[in-house]
C-alpha cells in the first residue's frame, strides 16, 4: 500500500501542475453552459429533449452530470473537485492575492455557517426553479459567483498567499462535499502529527486555513496538493483508505456536533425539494395556506414576487406568487426539521447506550453516533438534488429506473449498517446496551430509507395504506 500511495502522490502532483488550466477551462465551460444557450430558442414542446434543444442540454449537463458527479466523486477522491477544478473557488482564491485583510467575523467561522448556506441556497434554488429555467440558473450562479469573489476581495491573506474563505465557510456545495468527504478513499495526512486538537491557521500554507500539523479530518481539505511532500520526512502525504473508515473511527478525526445538524437536516430538505412538485401533501398544504390568506386578508401572498427570489419565466409561462415561495420554503424546512428531530432522537438514544463506555459529554456521544448515519444521508441528498440524472434514466429505462434506485438504496443500507457495526464493535457494550444501540441505529437507517423511498415514490401518502 505504501508503494501505491507514493505512486498516487506523484501522479496527483503532476496533475496539480495543470490546476490553473483546469480551472480556467471549467470557468469558460460554466460560462458557456449558462450564457450561450440563452441565445437559442427556449423549450416549448414535450418532444424537445437535451439532444435537440440547447437550453435543455445545458440544464442536463449542470444537474444530471455536474452536480451528482461532484457529490459522488468524494467517495473516491474527497474534495478534489474543489481544489483542482472548481472555477468559483479558484476565482475567489485568485482575487484574494490582492484582497483586503479584513478580519473574519466570528459568525463566518462558526461550524454551522456552511450548513445554513446549504439550507438557504437549496431552498432558494427550488423557488427559482433552476433545474427547469436556465435564466434562473444563470441568476443563481451569478449571485453565488459574486459572493465568492467578494469573499476573496474582503478576506485576503496578509502574506499574499491564496486564501479560500468562501470554500471553507460559505460555499453551499462545498459544505455537502466536505461532510461526505469523510467517507472518501483519498486522504491527506500529517506524517509527523502533533497529536493536538485540529487547529485553524489564517495565514498558513493551506488555502482553507487548516493547521496542517494537527490535521485529523478531511472535511476542509480540498486536495490542492500544495502541502504534499512525498520525499520529505515531515509535511503531508497521501493515503488510500477504505471507504467509510474515517466515520468508522470518528473519534480520531475531529468530530463536530455542528456538522451533525447538516447530516440530520440536509436529507429531509433535499427530499422535499424533489417531491414537492408531485406530492399531494404539498398541494393540500398550498391550498390550505391560500385559503387562510384569503380569510385573513393577506392578499400580498397572492401577488407575484421578485424575479431574483422566485421564478418569473415568461418563456415557460411560469409566475410564482408569494404563496408559492412561502409554501415551498415552509414545506422543505418542515420536512428537514421533522427528519432532523427523528435522527436526533435516534442519536440521543444511541448515545445513552454508550454512556458508560465512551468518554465525553452527552453532546459528544450524540455526535459520534450521528456520524454513523452519513452513508444513507448522502444517498438521500444525491437522489433529491440529482433528480435530473434519474429523470434521464427514467426516460431511457422506463420503470426499470425504480429497480435501479431500490438497488442503490439496498446497497447504501447494507453499507451503512456494516460501517456502523465496525464503529460499534470498538466499544464493548452490555447485552442490553447493544440492543439499545443497534435499535437506535436501525431506526435511524429506517428513517433515512423512508426519506429515500419518498423520492422513488413521490406521490405516495399514508392514506393509500388505509
Amino acid at each position: 500500500m505504501d508503494a501505491l500511495n507514493v505512486k498516487l502522490s506523484q501522479k496527483l502532483l503532476q496533475l496539480a501542475r495543470y490546476t490553473r488550466y483546469f480551472q480556467l477551462a471549467m470557468l469558460v465551460a460554466l460560462a458557456a453552459l449558462l450564457i450561450v444557450p440563452l441565445f437559442f430558442a427556449a423549450p416549448k414542446f414535450a418532444w424537445q429533449k437535451p439532444w435537440n434543444n440547447a437550453q435543455l442540454f445545458s440544464e442536463w449537463v449542470l444537474w444530471a452530470i455536474w452536480y451528482p458527479g461532484t457529490l459522488l466523486s468524494v467517495l473516491l477522491v474527497g474534495r478534489l473537485w474543489c481544489g483542482l477544478f472548481c472555477p468559483l473557488g479558484a476565482t475567489s482564491e485568485w482575487v484574494s492575492h490582492i484582497g483586503a485583510h479584513v478580519r473574519l467575523p466570528r459568525w463566518v467561522k462558526h461550524p454551522m455557517t456552511t450548513a445554513c448556506s446549504f439550507l438557504i441556497v437549496t431552498t432558494w434554488a427550488q423557488t427559482l426553479d433552476v433545474r427547469d429555467d436556465l435564466h434562473a440558473a444563470l441568476l443563481l450562479f451569478g449571485i453565488i459567483f459574486a459572493f465568492a469573489i467578494g469573499c476573496g476581495l474582503l478576506f485576503g491573506s496578509k502574506k499574499g498567499q491564496g486564501r479560500r474563505v468562501w470554500c471553507r465557510h460559505l460555499c453551499p456545495i462545498g459544505s455537502v462535499l466536505g461532510v461526505f468527504s469523510r467517507l472518501g478513499k483519498l486522504n491527506i495526512f500529517a506524517k509527523q502529527p502533533t497529536g493536538e486538537p485540529e487547529g485553524y491557521r489564517d495565514d498558513g500554507l493551506c488555502p482553507t486555513s487548516i493547521e496542517l500539523r494537527s490535521k485529523q479530518s478531511s472535511r476542509h481539505c480540498i486536495k490542492c496538493m500544495h502541502c504534499v511532500k512525498p520525499q520529505s520526512r515531515g509535511g503531508m502525504a497521501i493515503e488510500v483508505r477504505p471507504i467509510g473508515s474515517e466515520v468508522a473511527n470518528i473519534e480520531q478525526h475531529a468530530p463536530c456536533f455542528s456538522e451533525l445538524w447538516f447530516i440530520w437536516l440536509a436529507p429531509g430538505l433535499a427530499v422535499a425539494g424533489f417531491v414537492w412538485p408531485s406530492s399531494p401533501w404539498f398541494v393540500t398544504w398550498r391550498q390550505t395556506l391560500g385559503h387562510w390568506a384569503l380569510e385573513h386578508h393577506w392578499f400580498w401572498l397572492l401577488a407575484k414576487g421578485p424575479g431574483w427570489l422566485m421564478n418569473q419565466s415568461v418563456a415557460l409561462g411560469q409566475h410564482y406568487l408569494w404563496l408559492d415561495f412561502v409554501a415551498i420554503s415552509l414545506f422543505m424546512f418542515a420536512a428537514a426539521i421533522v427528519f432532523a428531530l427523528l435522527l436526533l432522537g435516534c442519536s440521543y438514544l444511541g448515545a445513552k447506550a454508550l454512556e458508560h463506555t465512551v468518554q465525553g459529554t452527552l453532546i459528544e456521544r450524540v455526535s459520534l453516533f450521528g456520524y454513523q448515519l452519513a452513508p444513507l444521508a448522502m444517498l438521500g441528498i444525491l437522489l433529491g438534488l440529482g433528480a435530473t440524472l434519474f429523470g434521464s434514466l427514467k426516460s431511457i429505462l422506463g420503470q426499470s429506473e425504480i429497480v435501479i434506485l431500490l438497488i442503490l438504496l439496498a446497497m447504501a443500507l447494507v453499507f451503512n449498517v456494516f460501517n456502523a457495526g465496525r464503529w460499534l464493535k470498538q466499544h464493548p457494550l452490555s447485552s442490553t446496551n447493544q440492543i439499545i444501540a443497534w435499535s437506535a441505529m436501525l431506526v435511524g437507517c429506517a428513517m433515512l430509507s423512508i426519506a429515500t423511498l419518498w423520492i422513488i415514490f413521490p406521490s405516495f401518502t399514508f392514506s393509500e395504506l388505509v
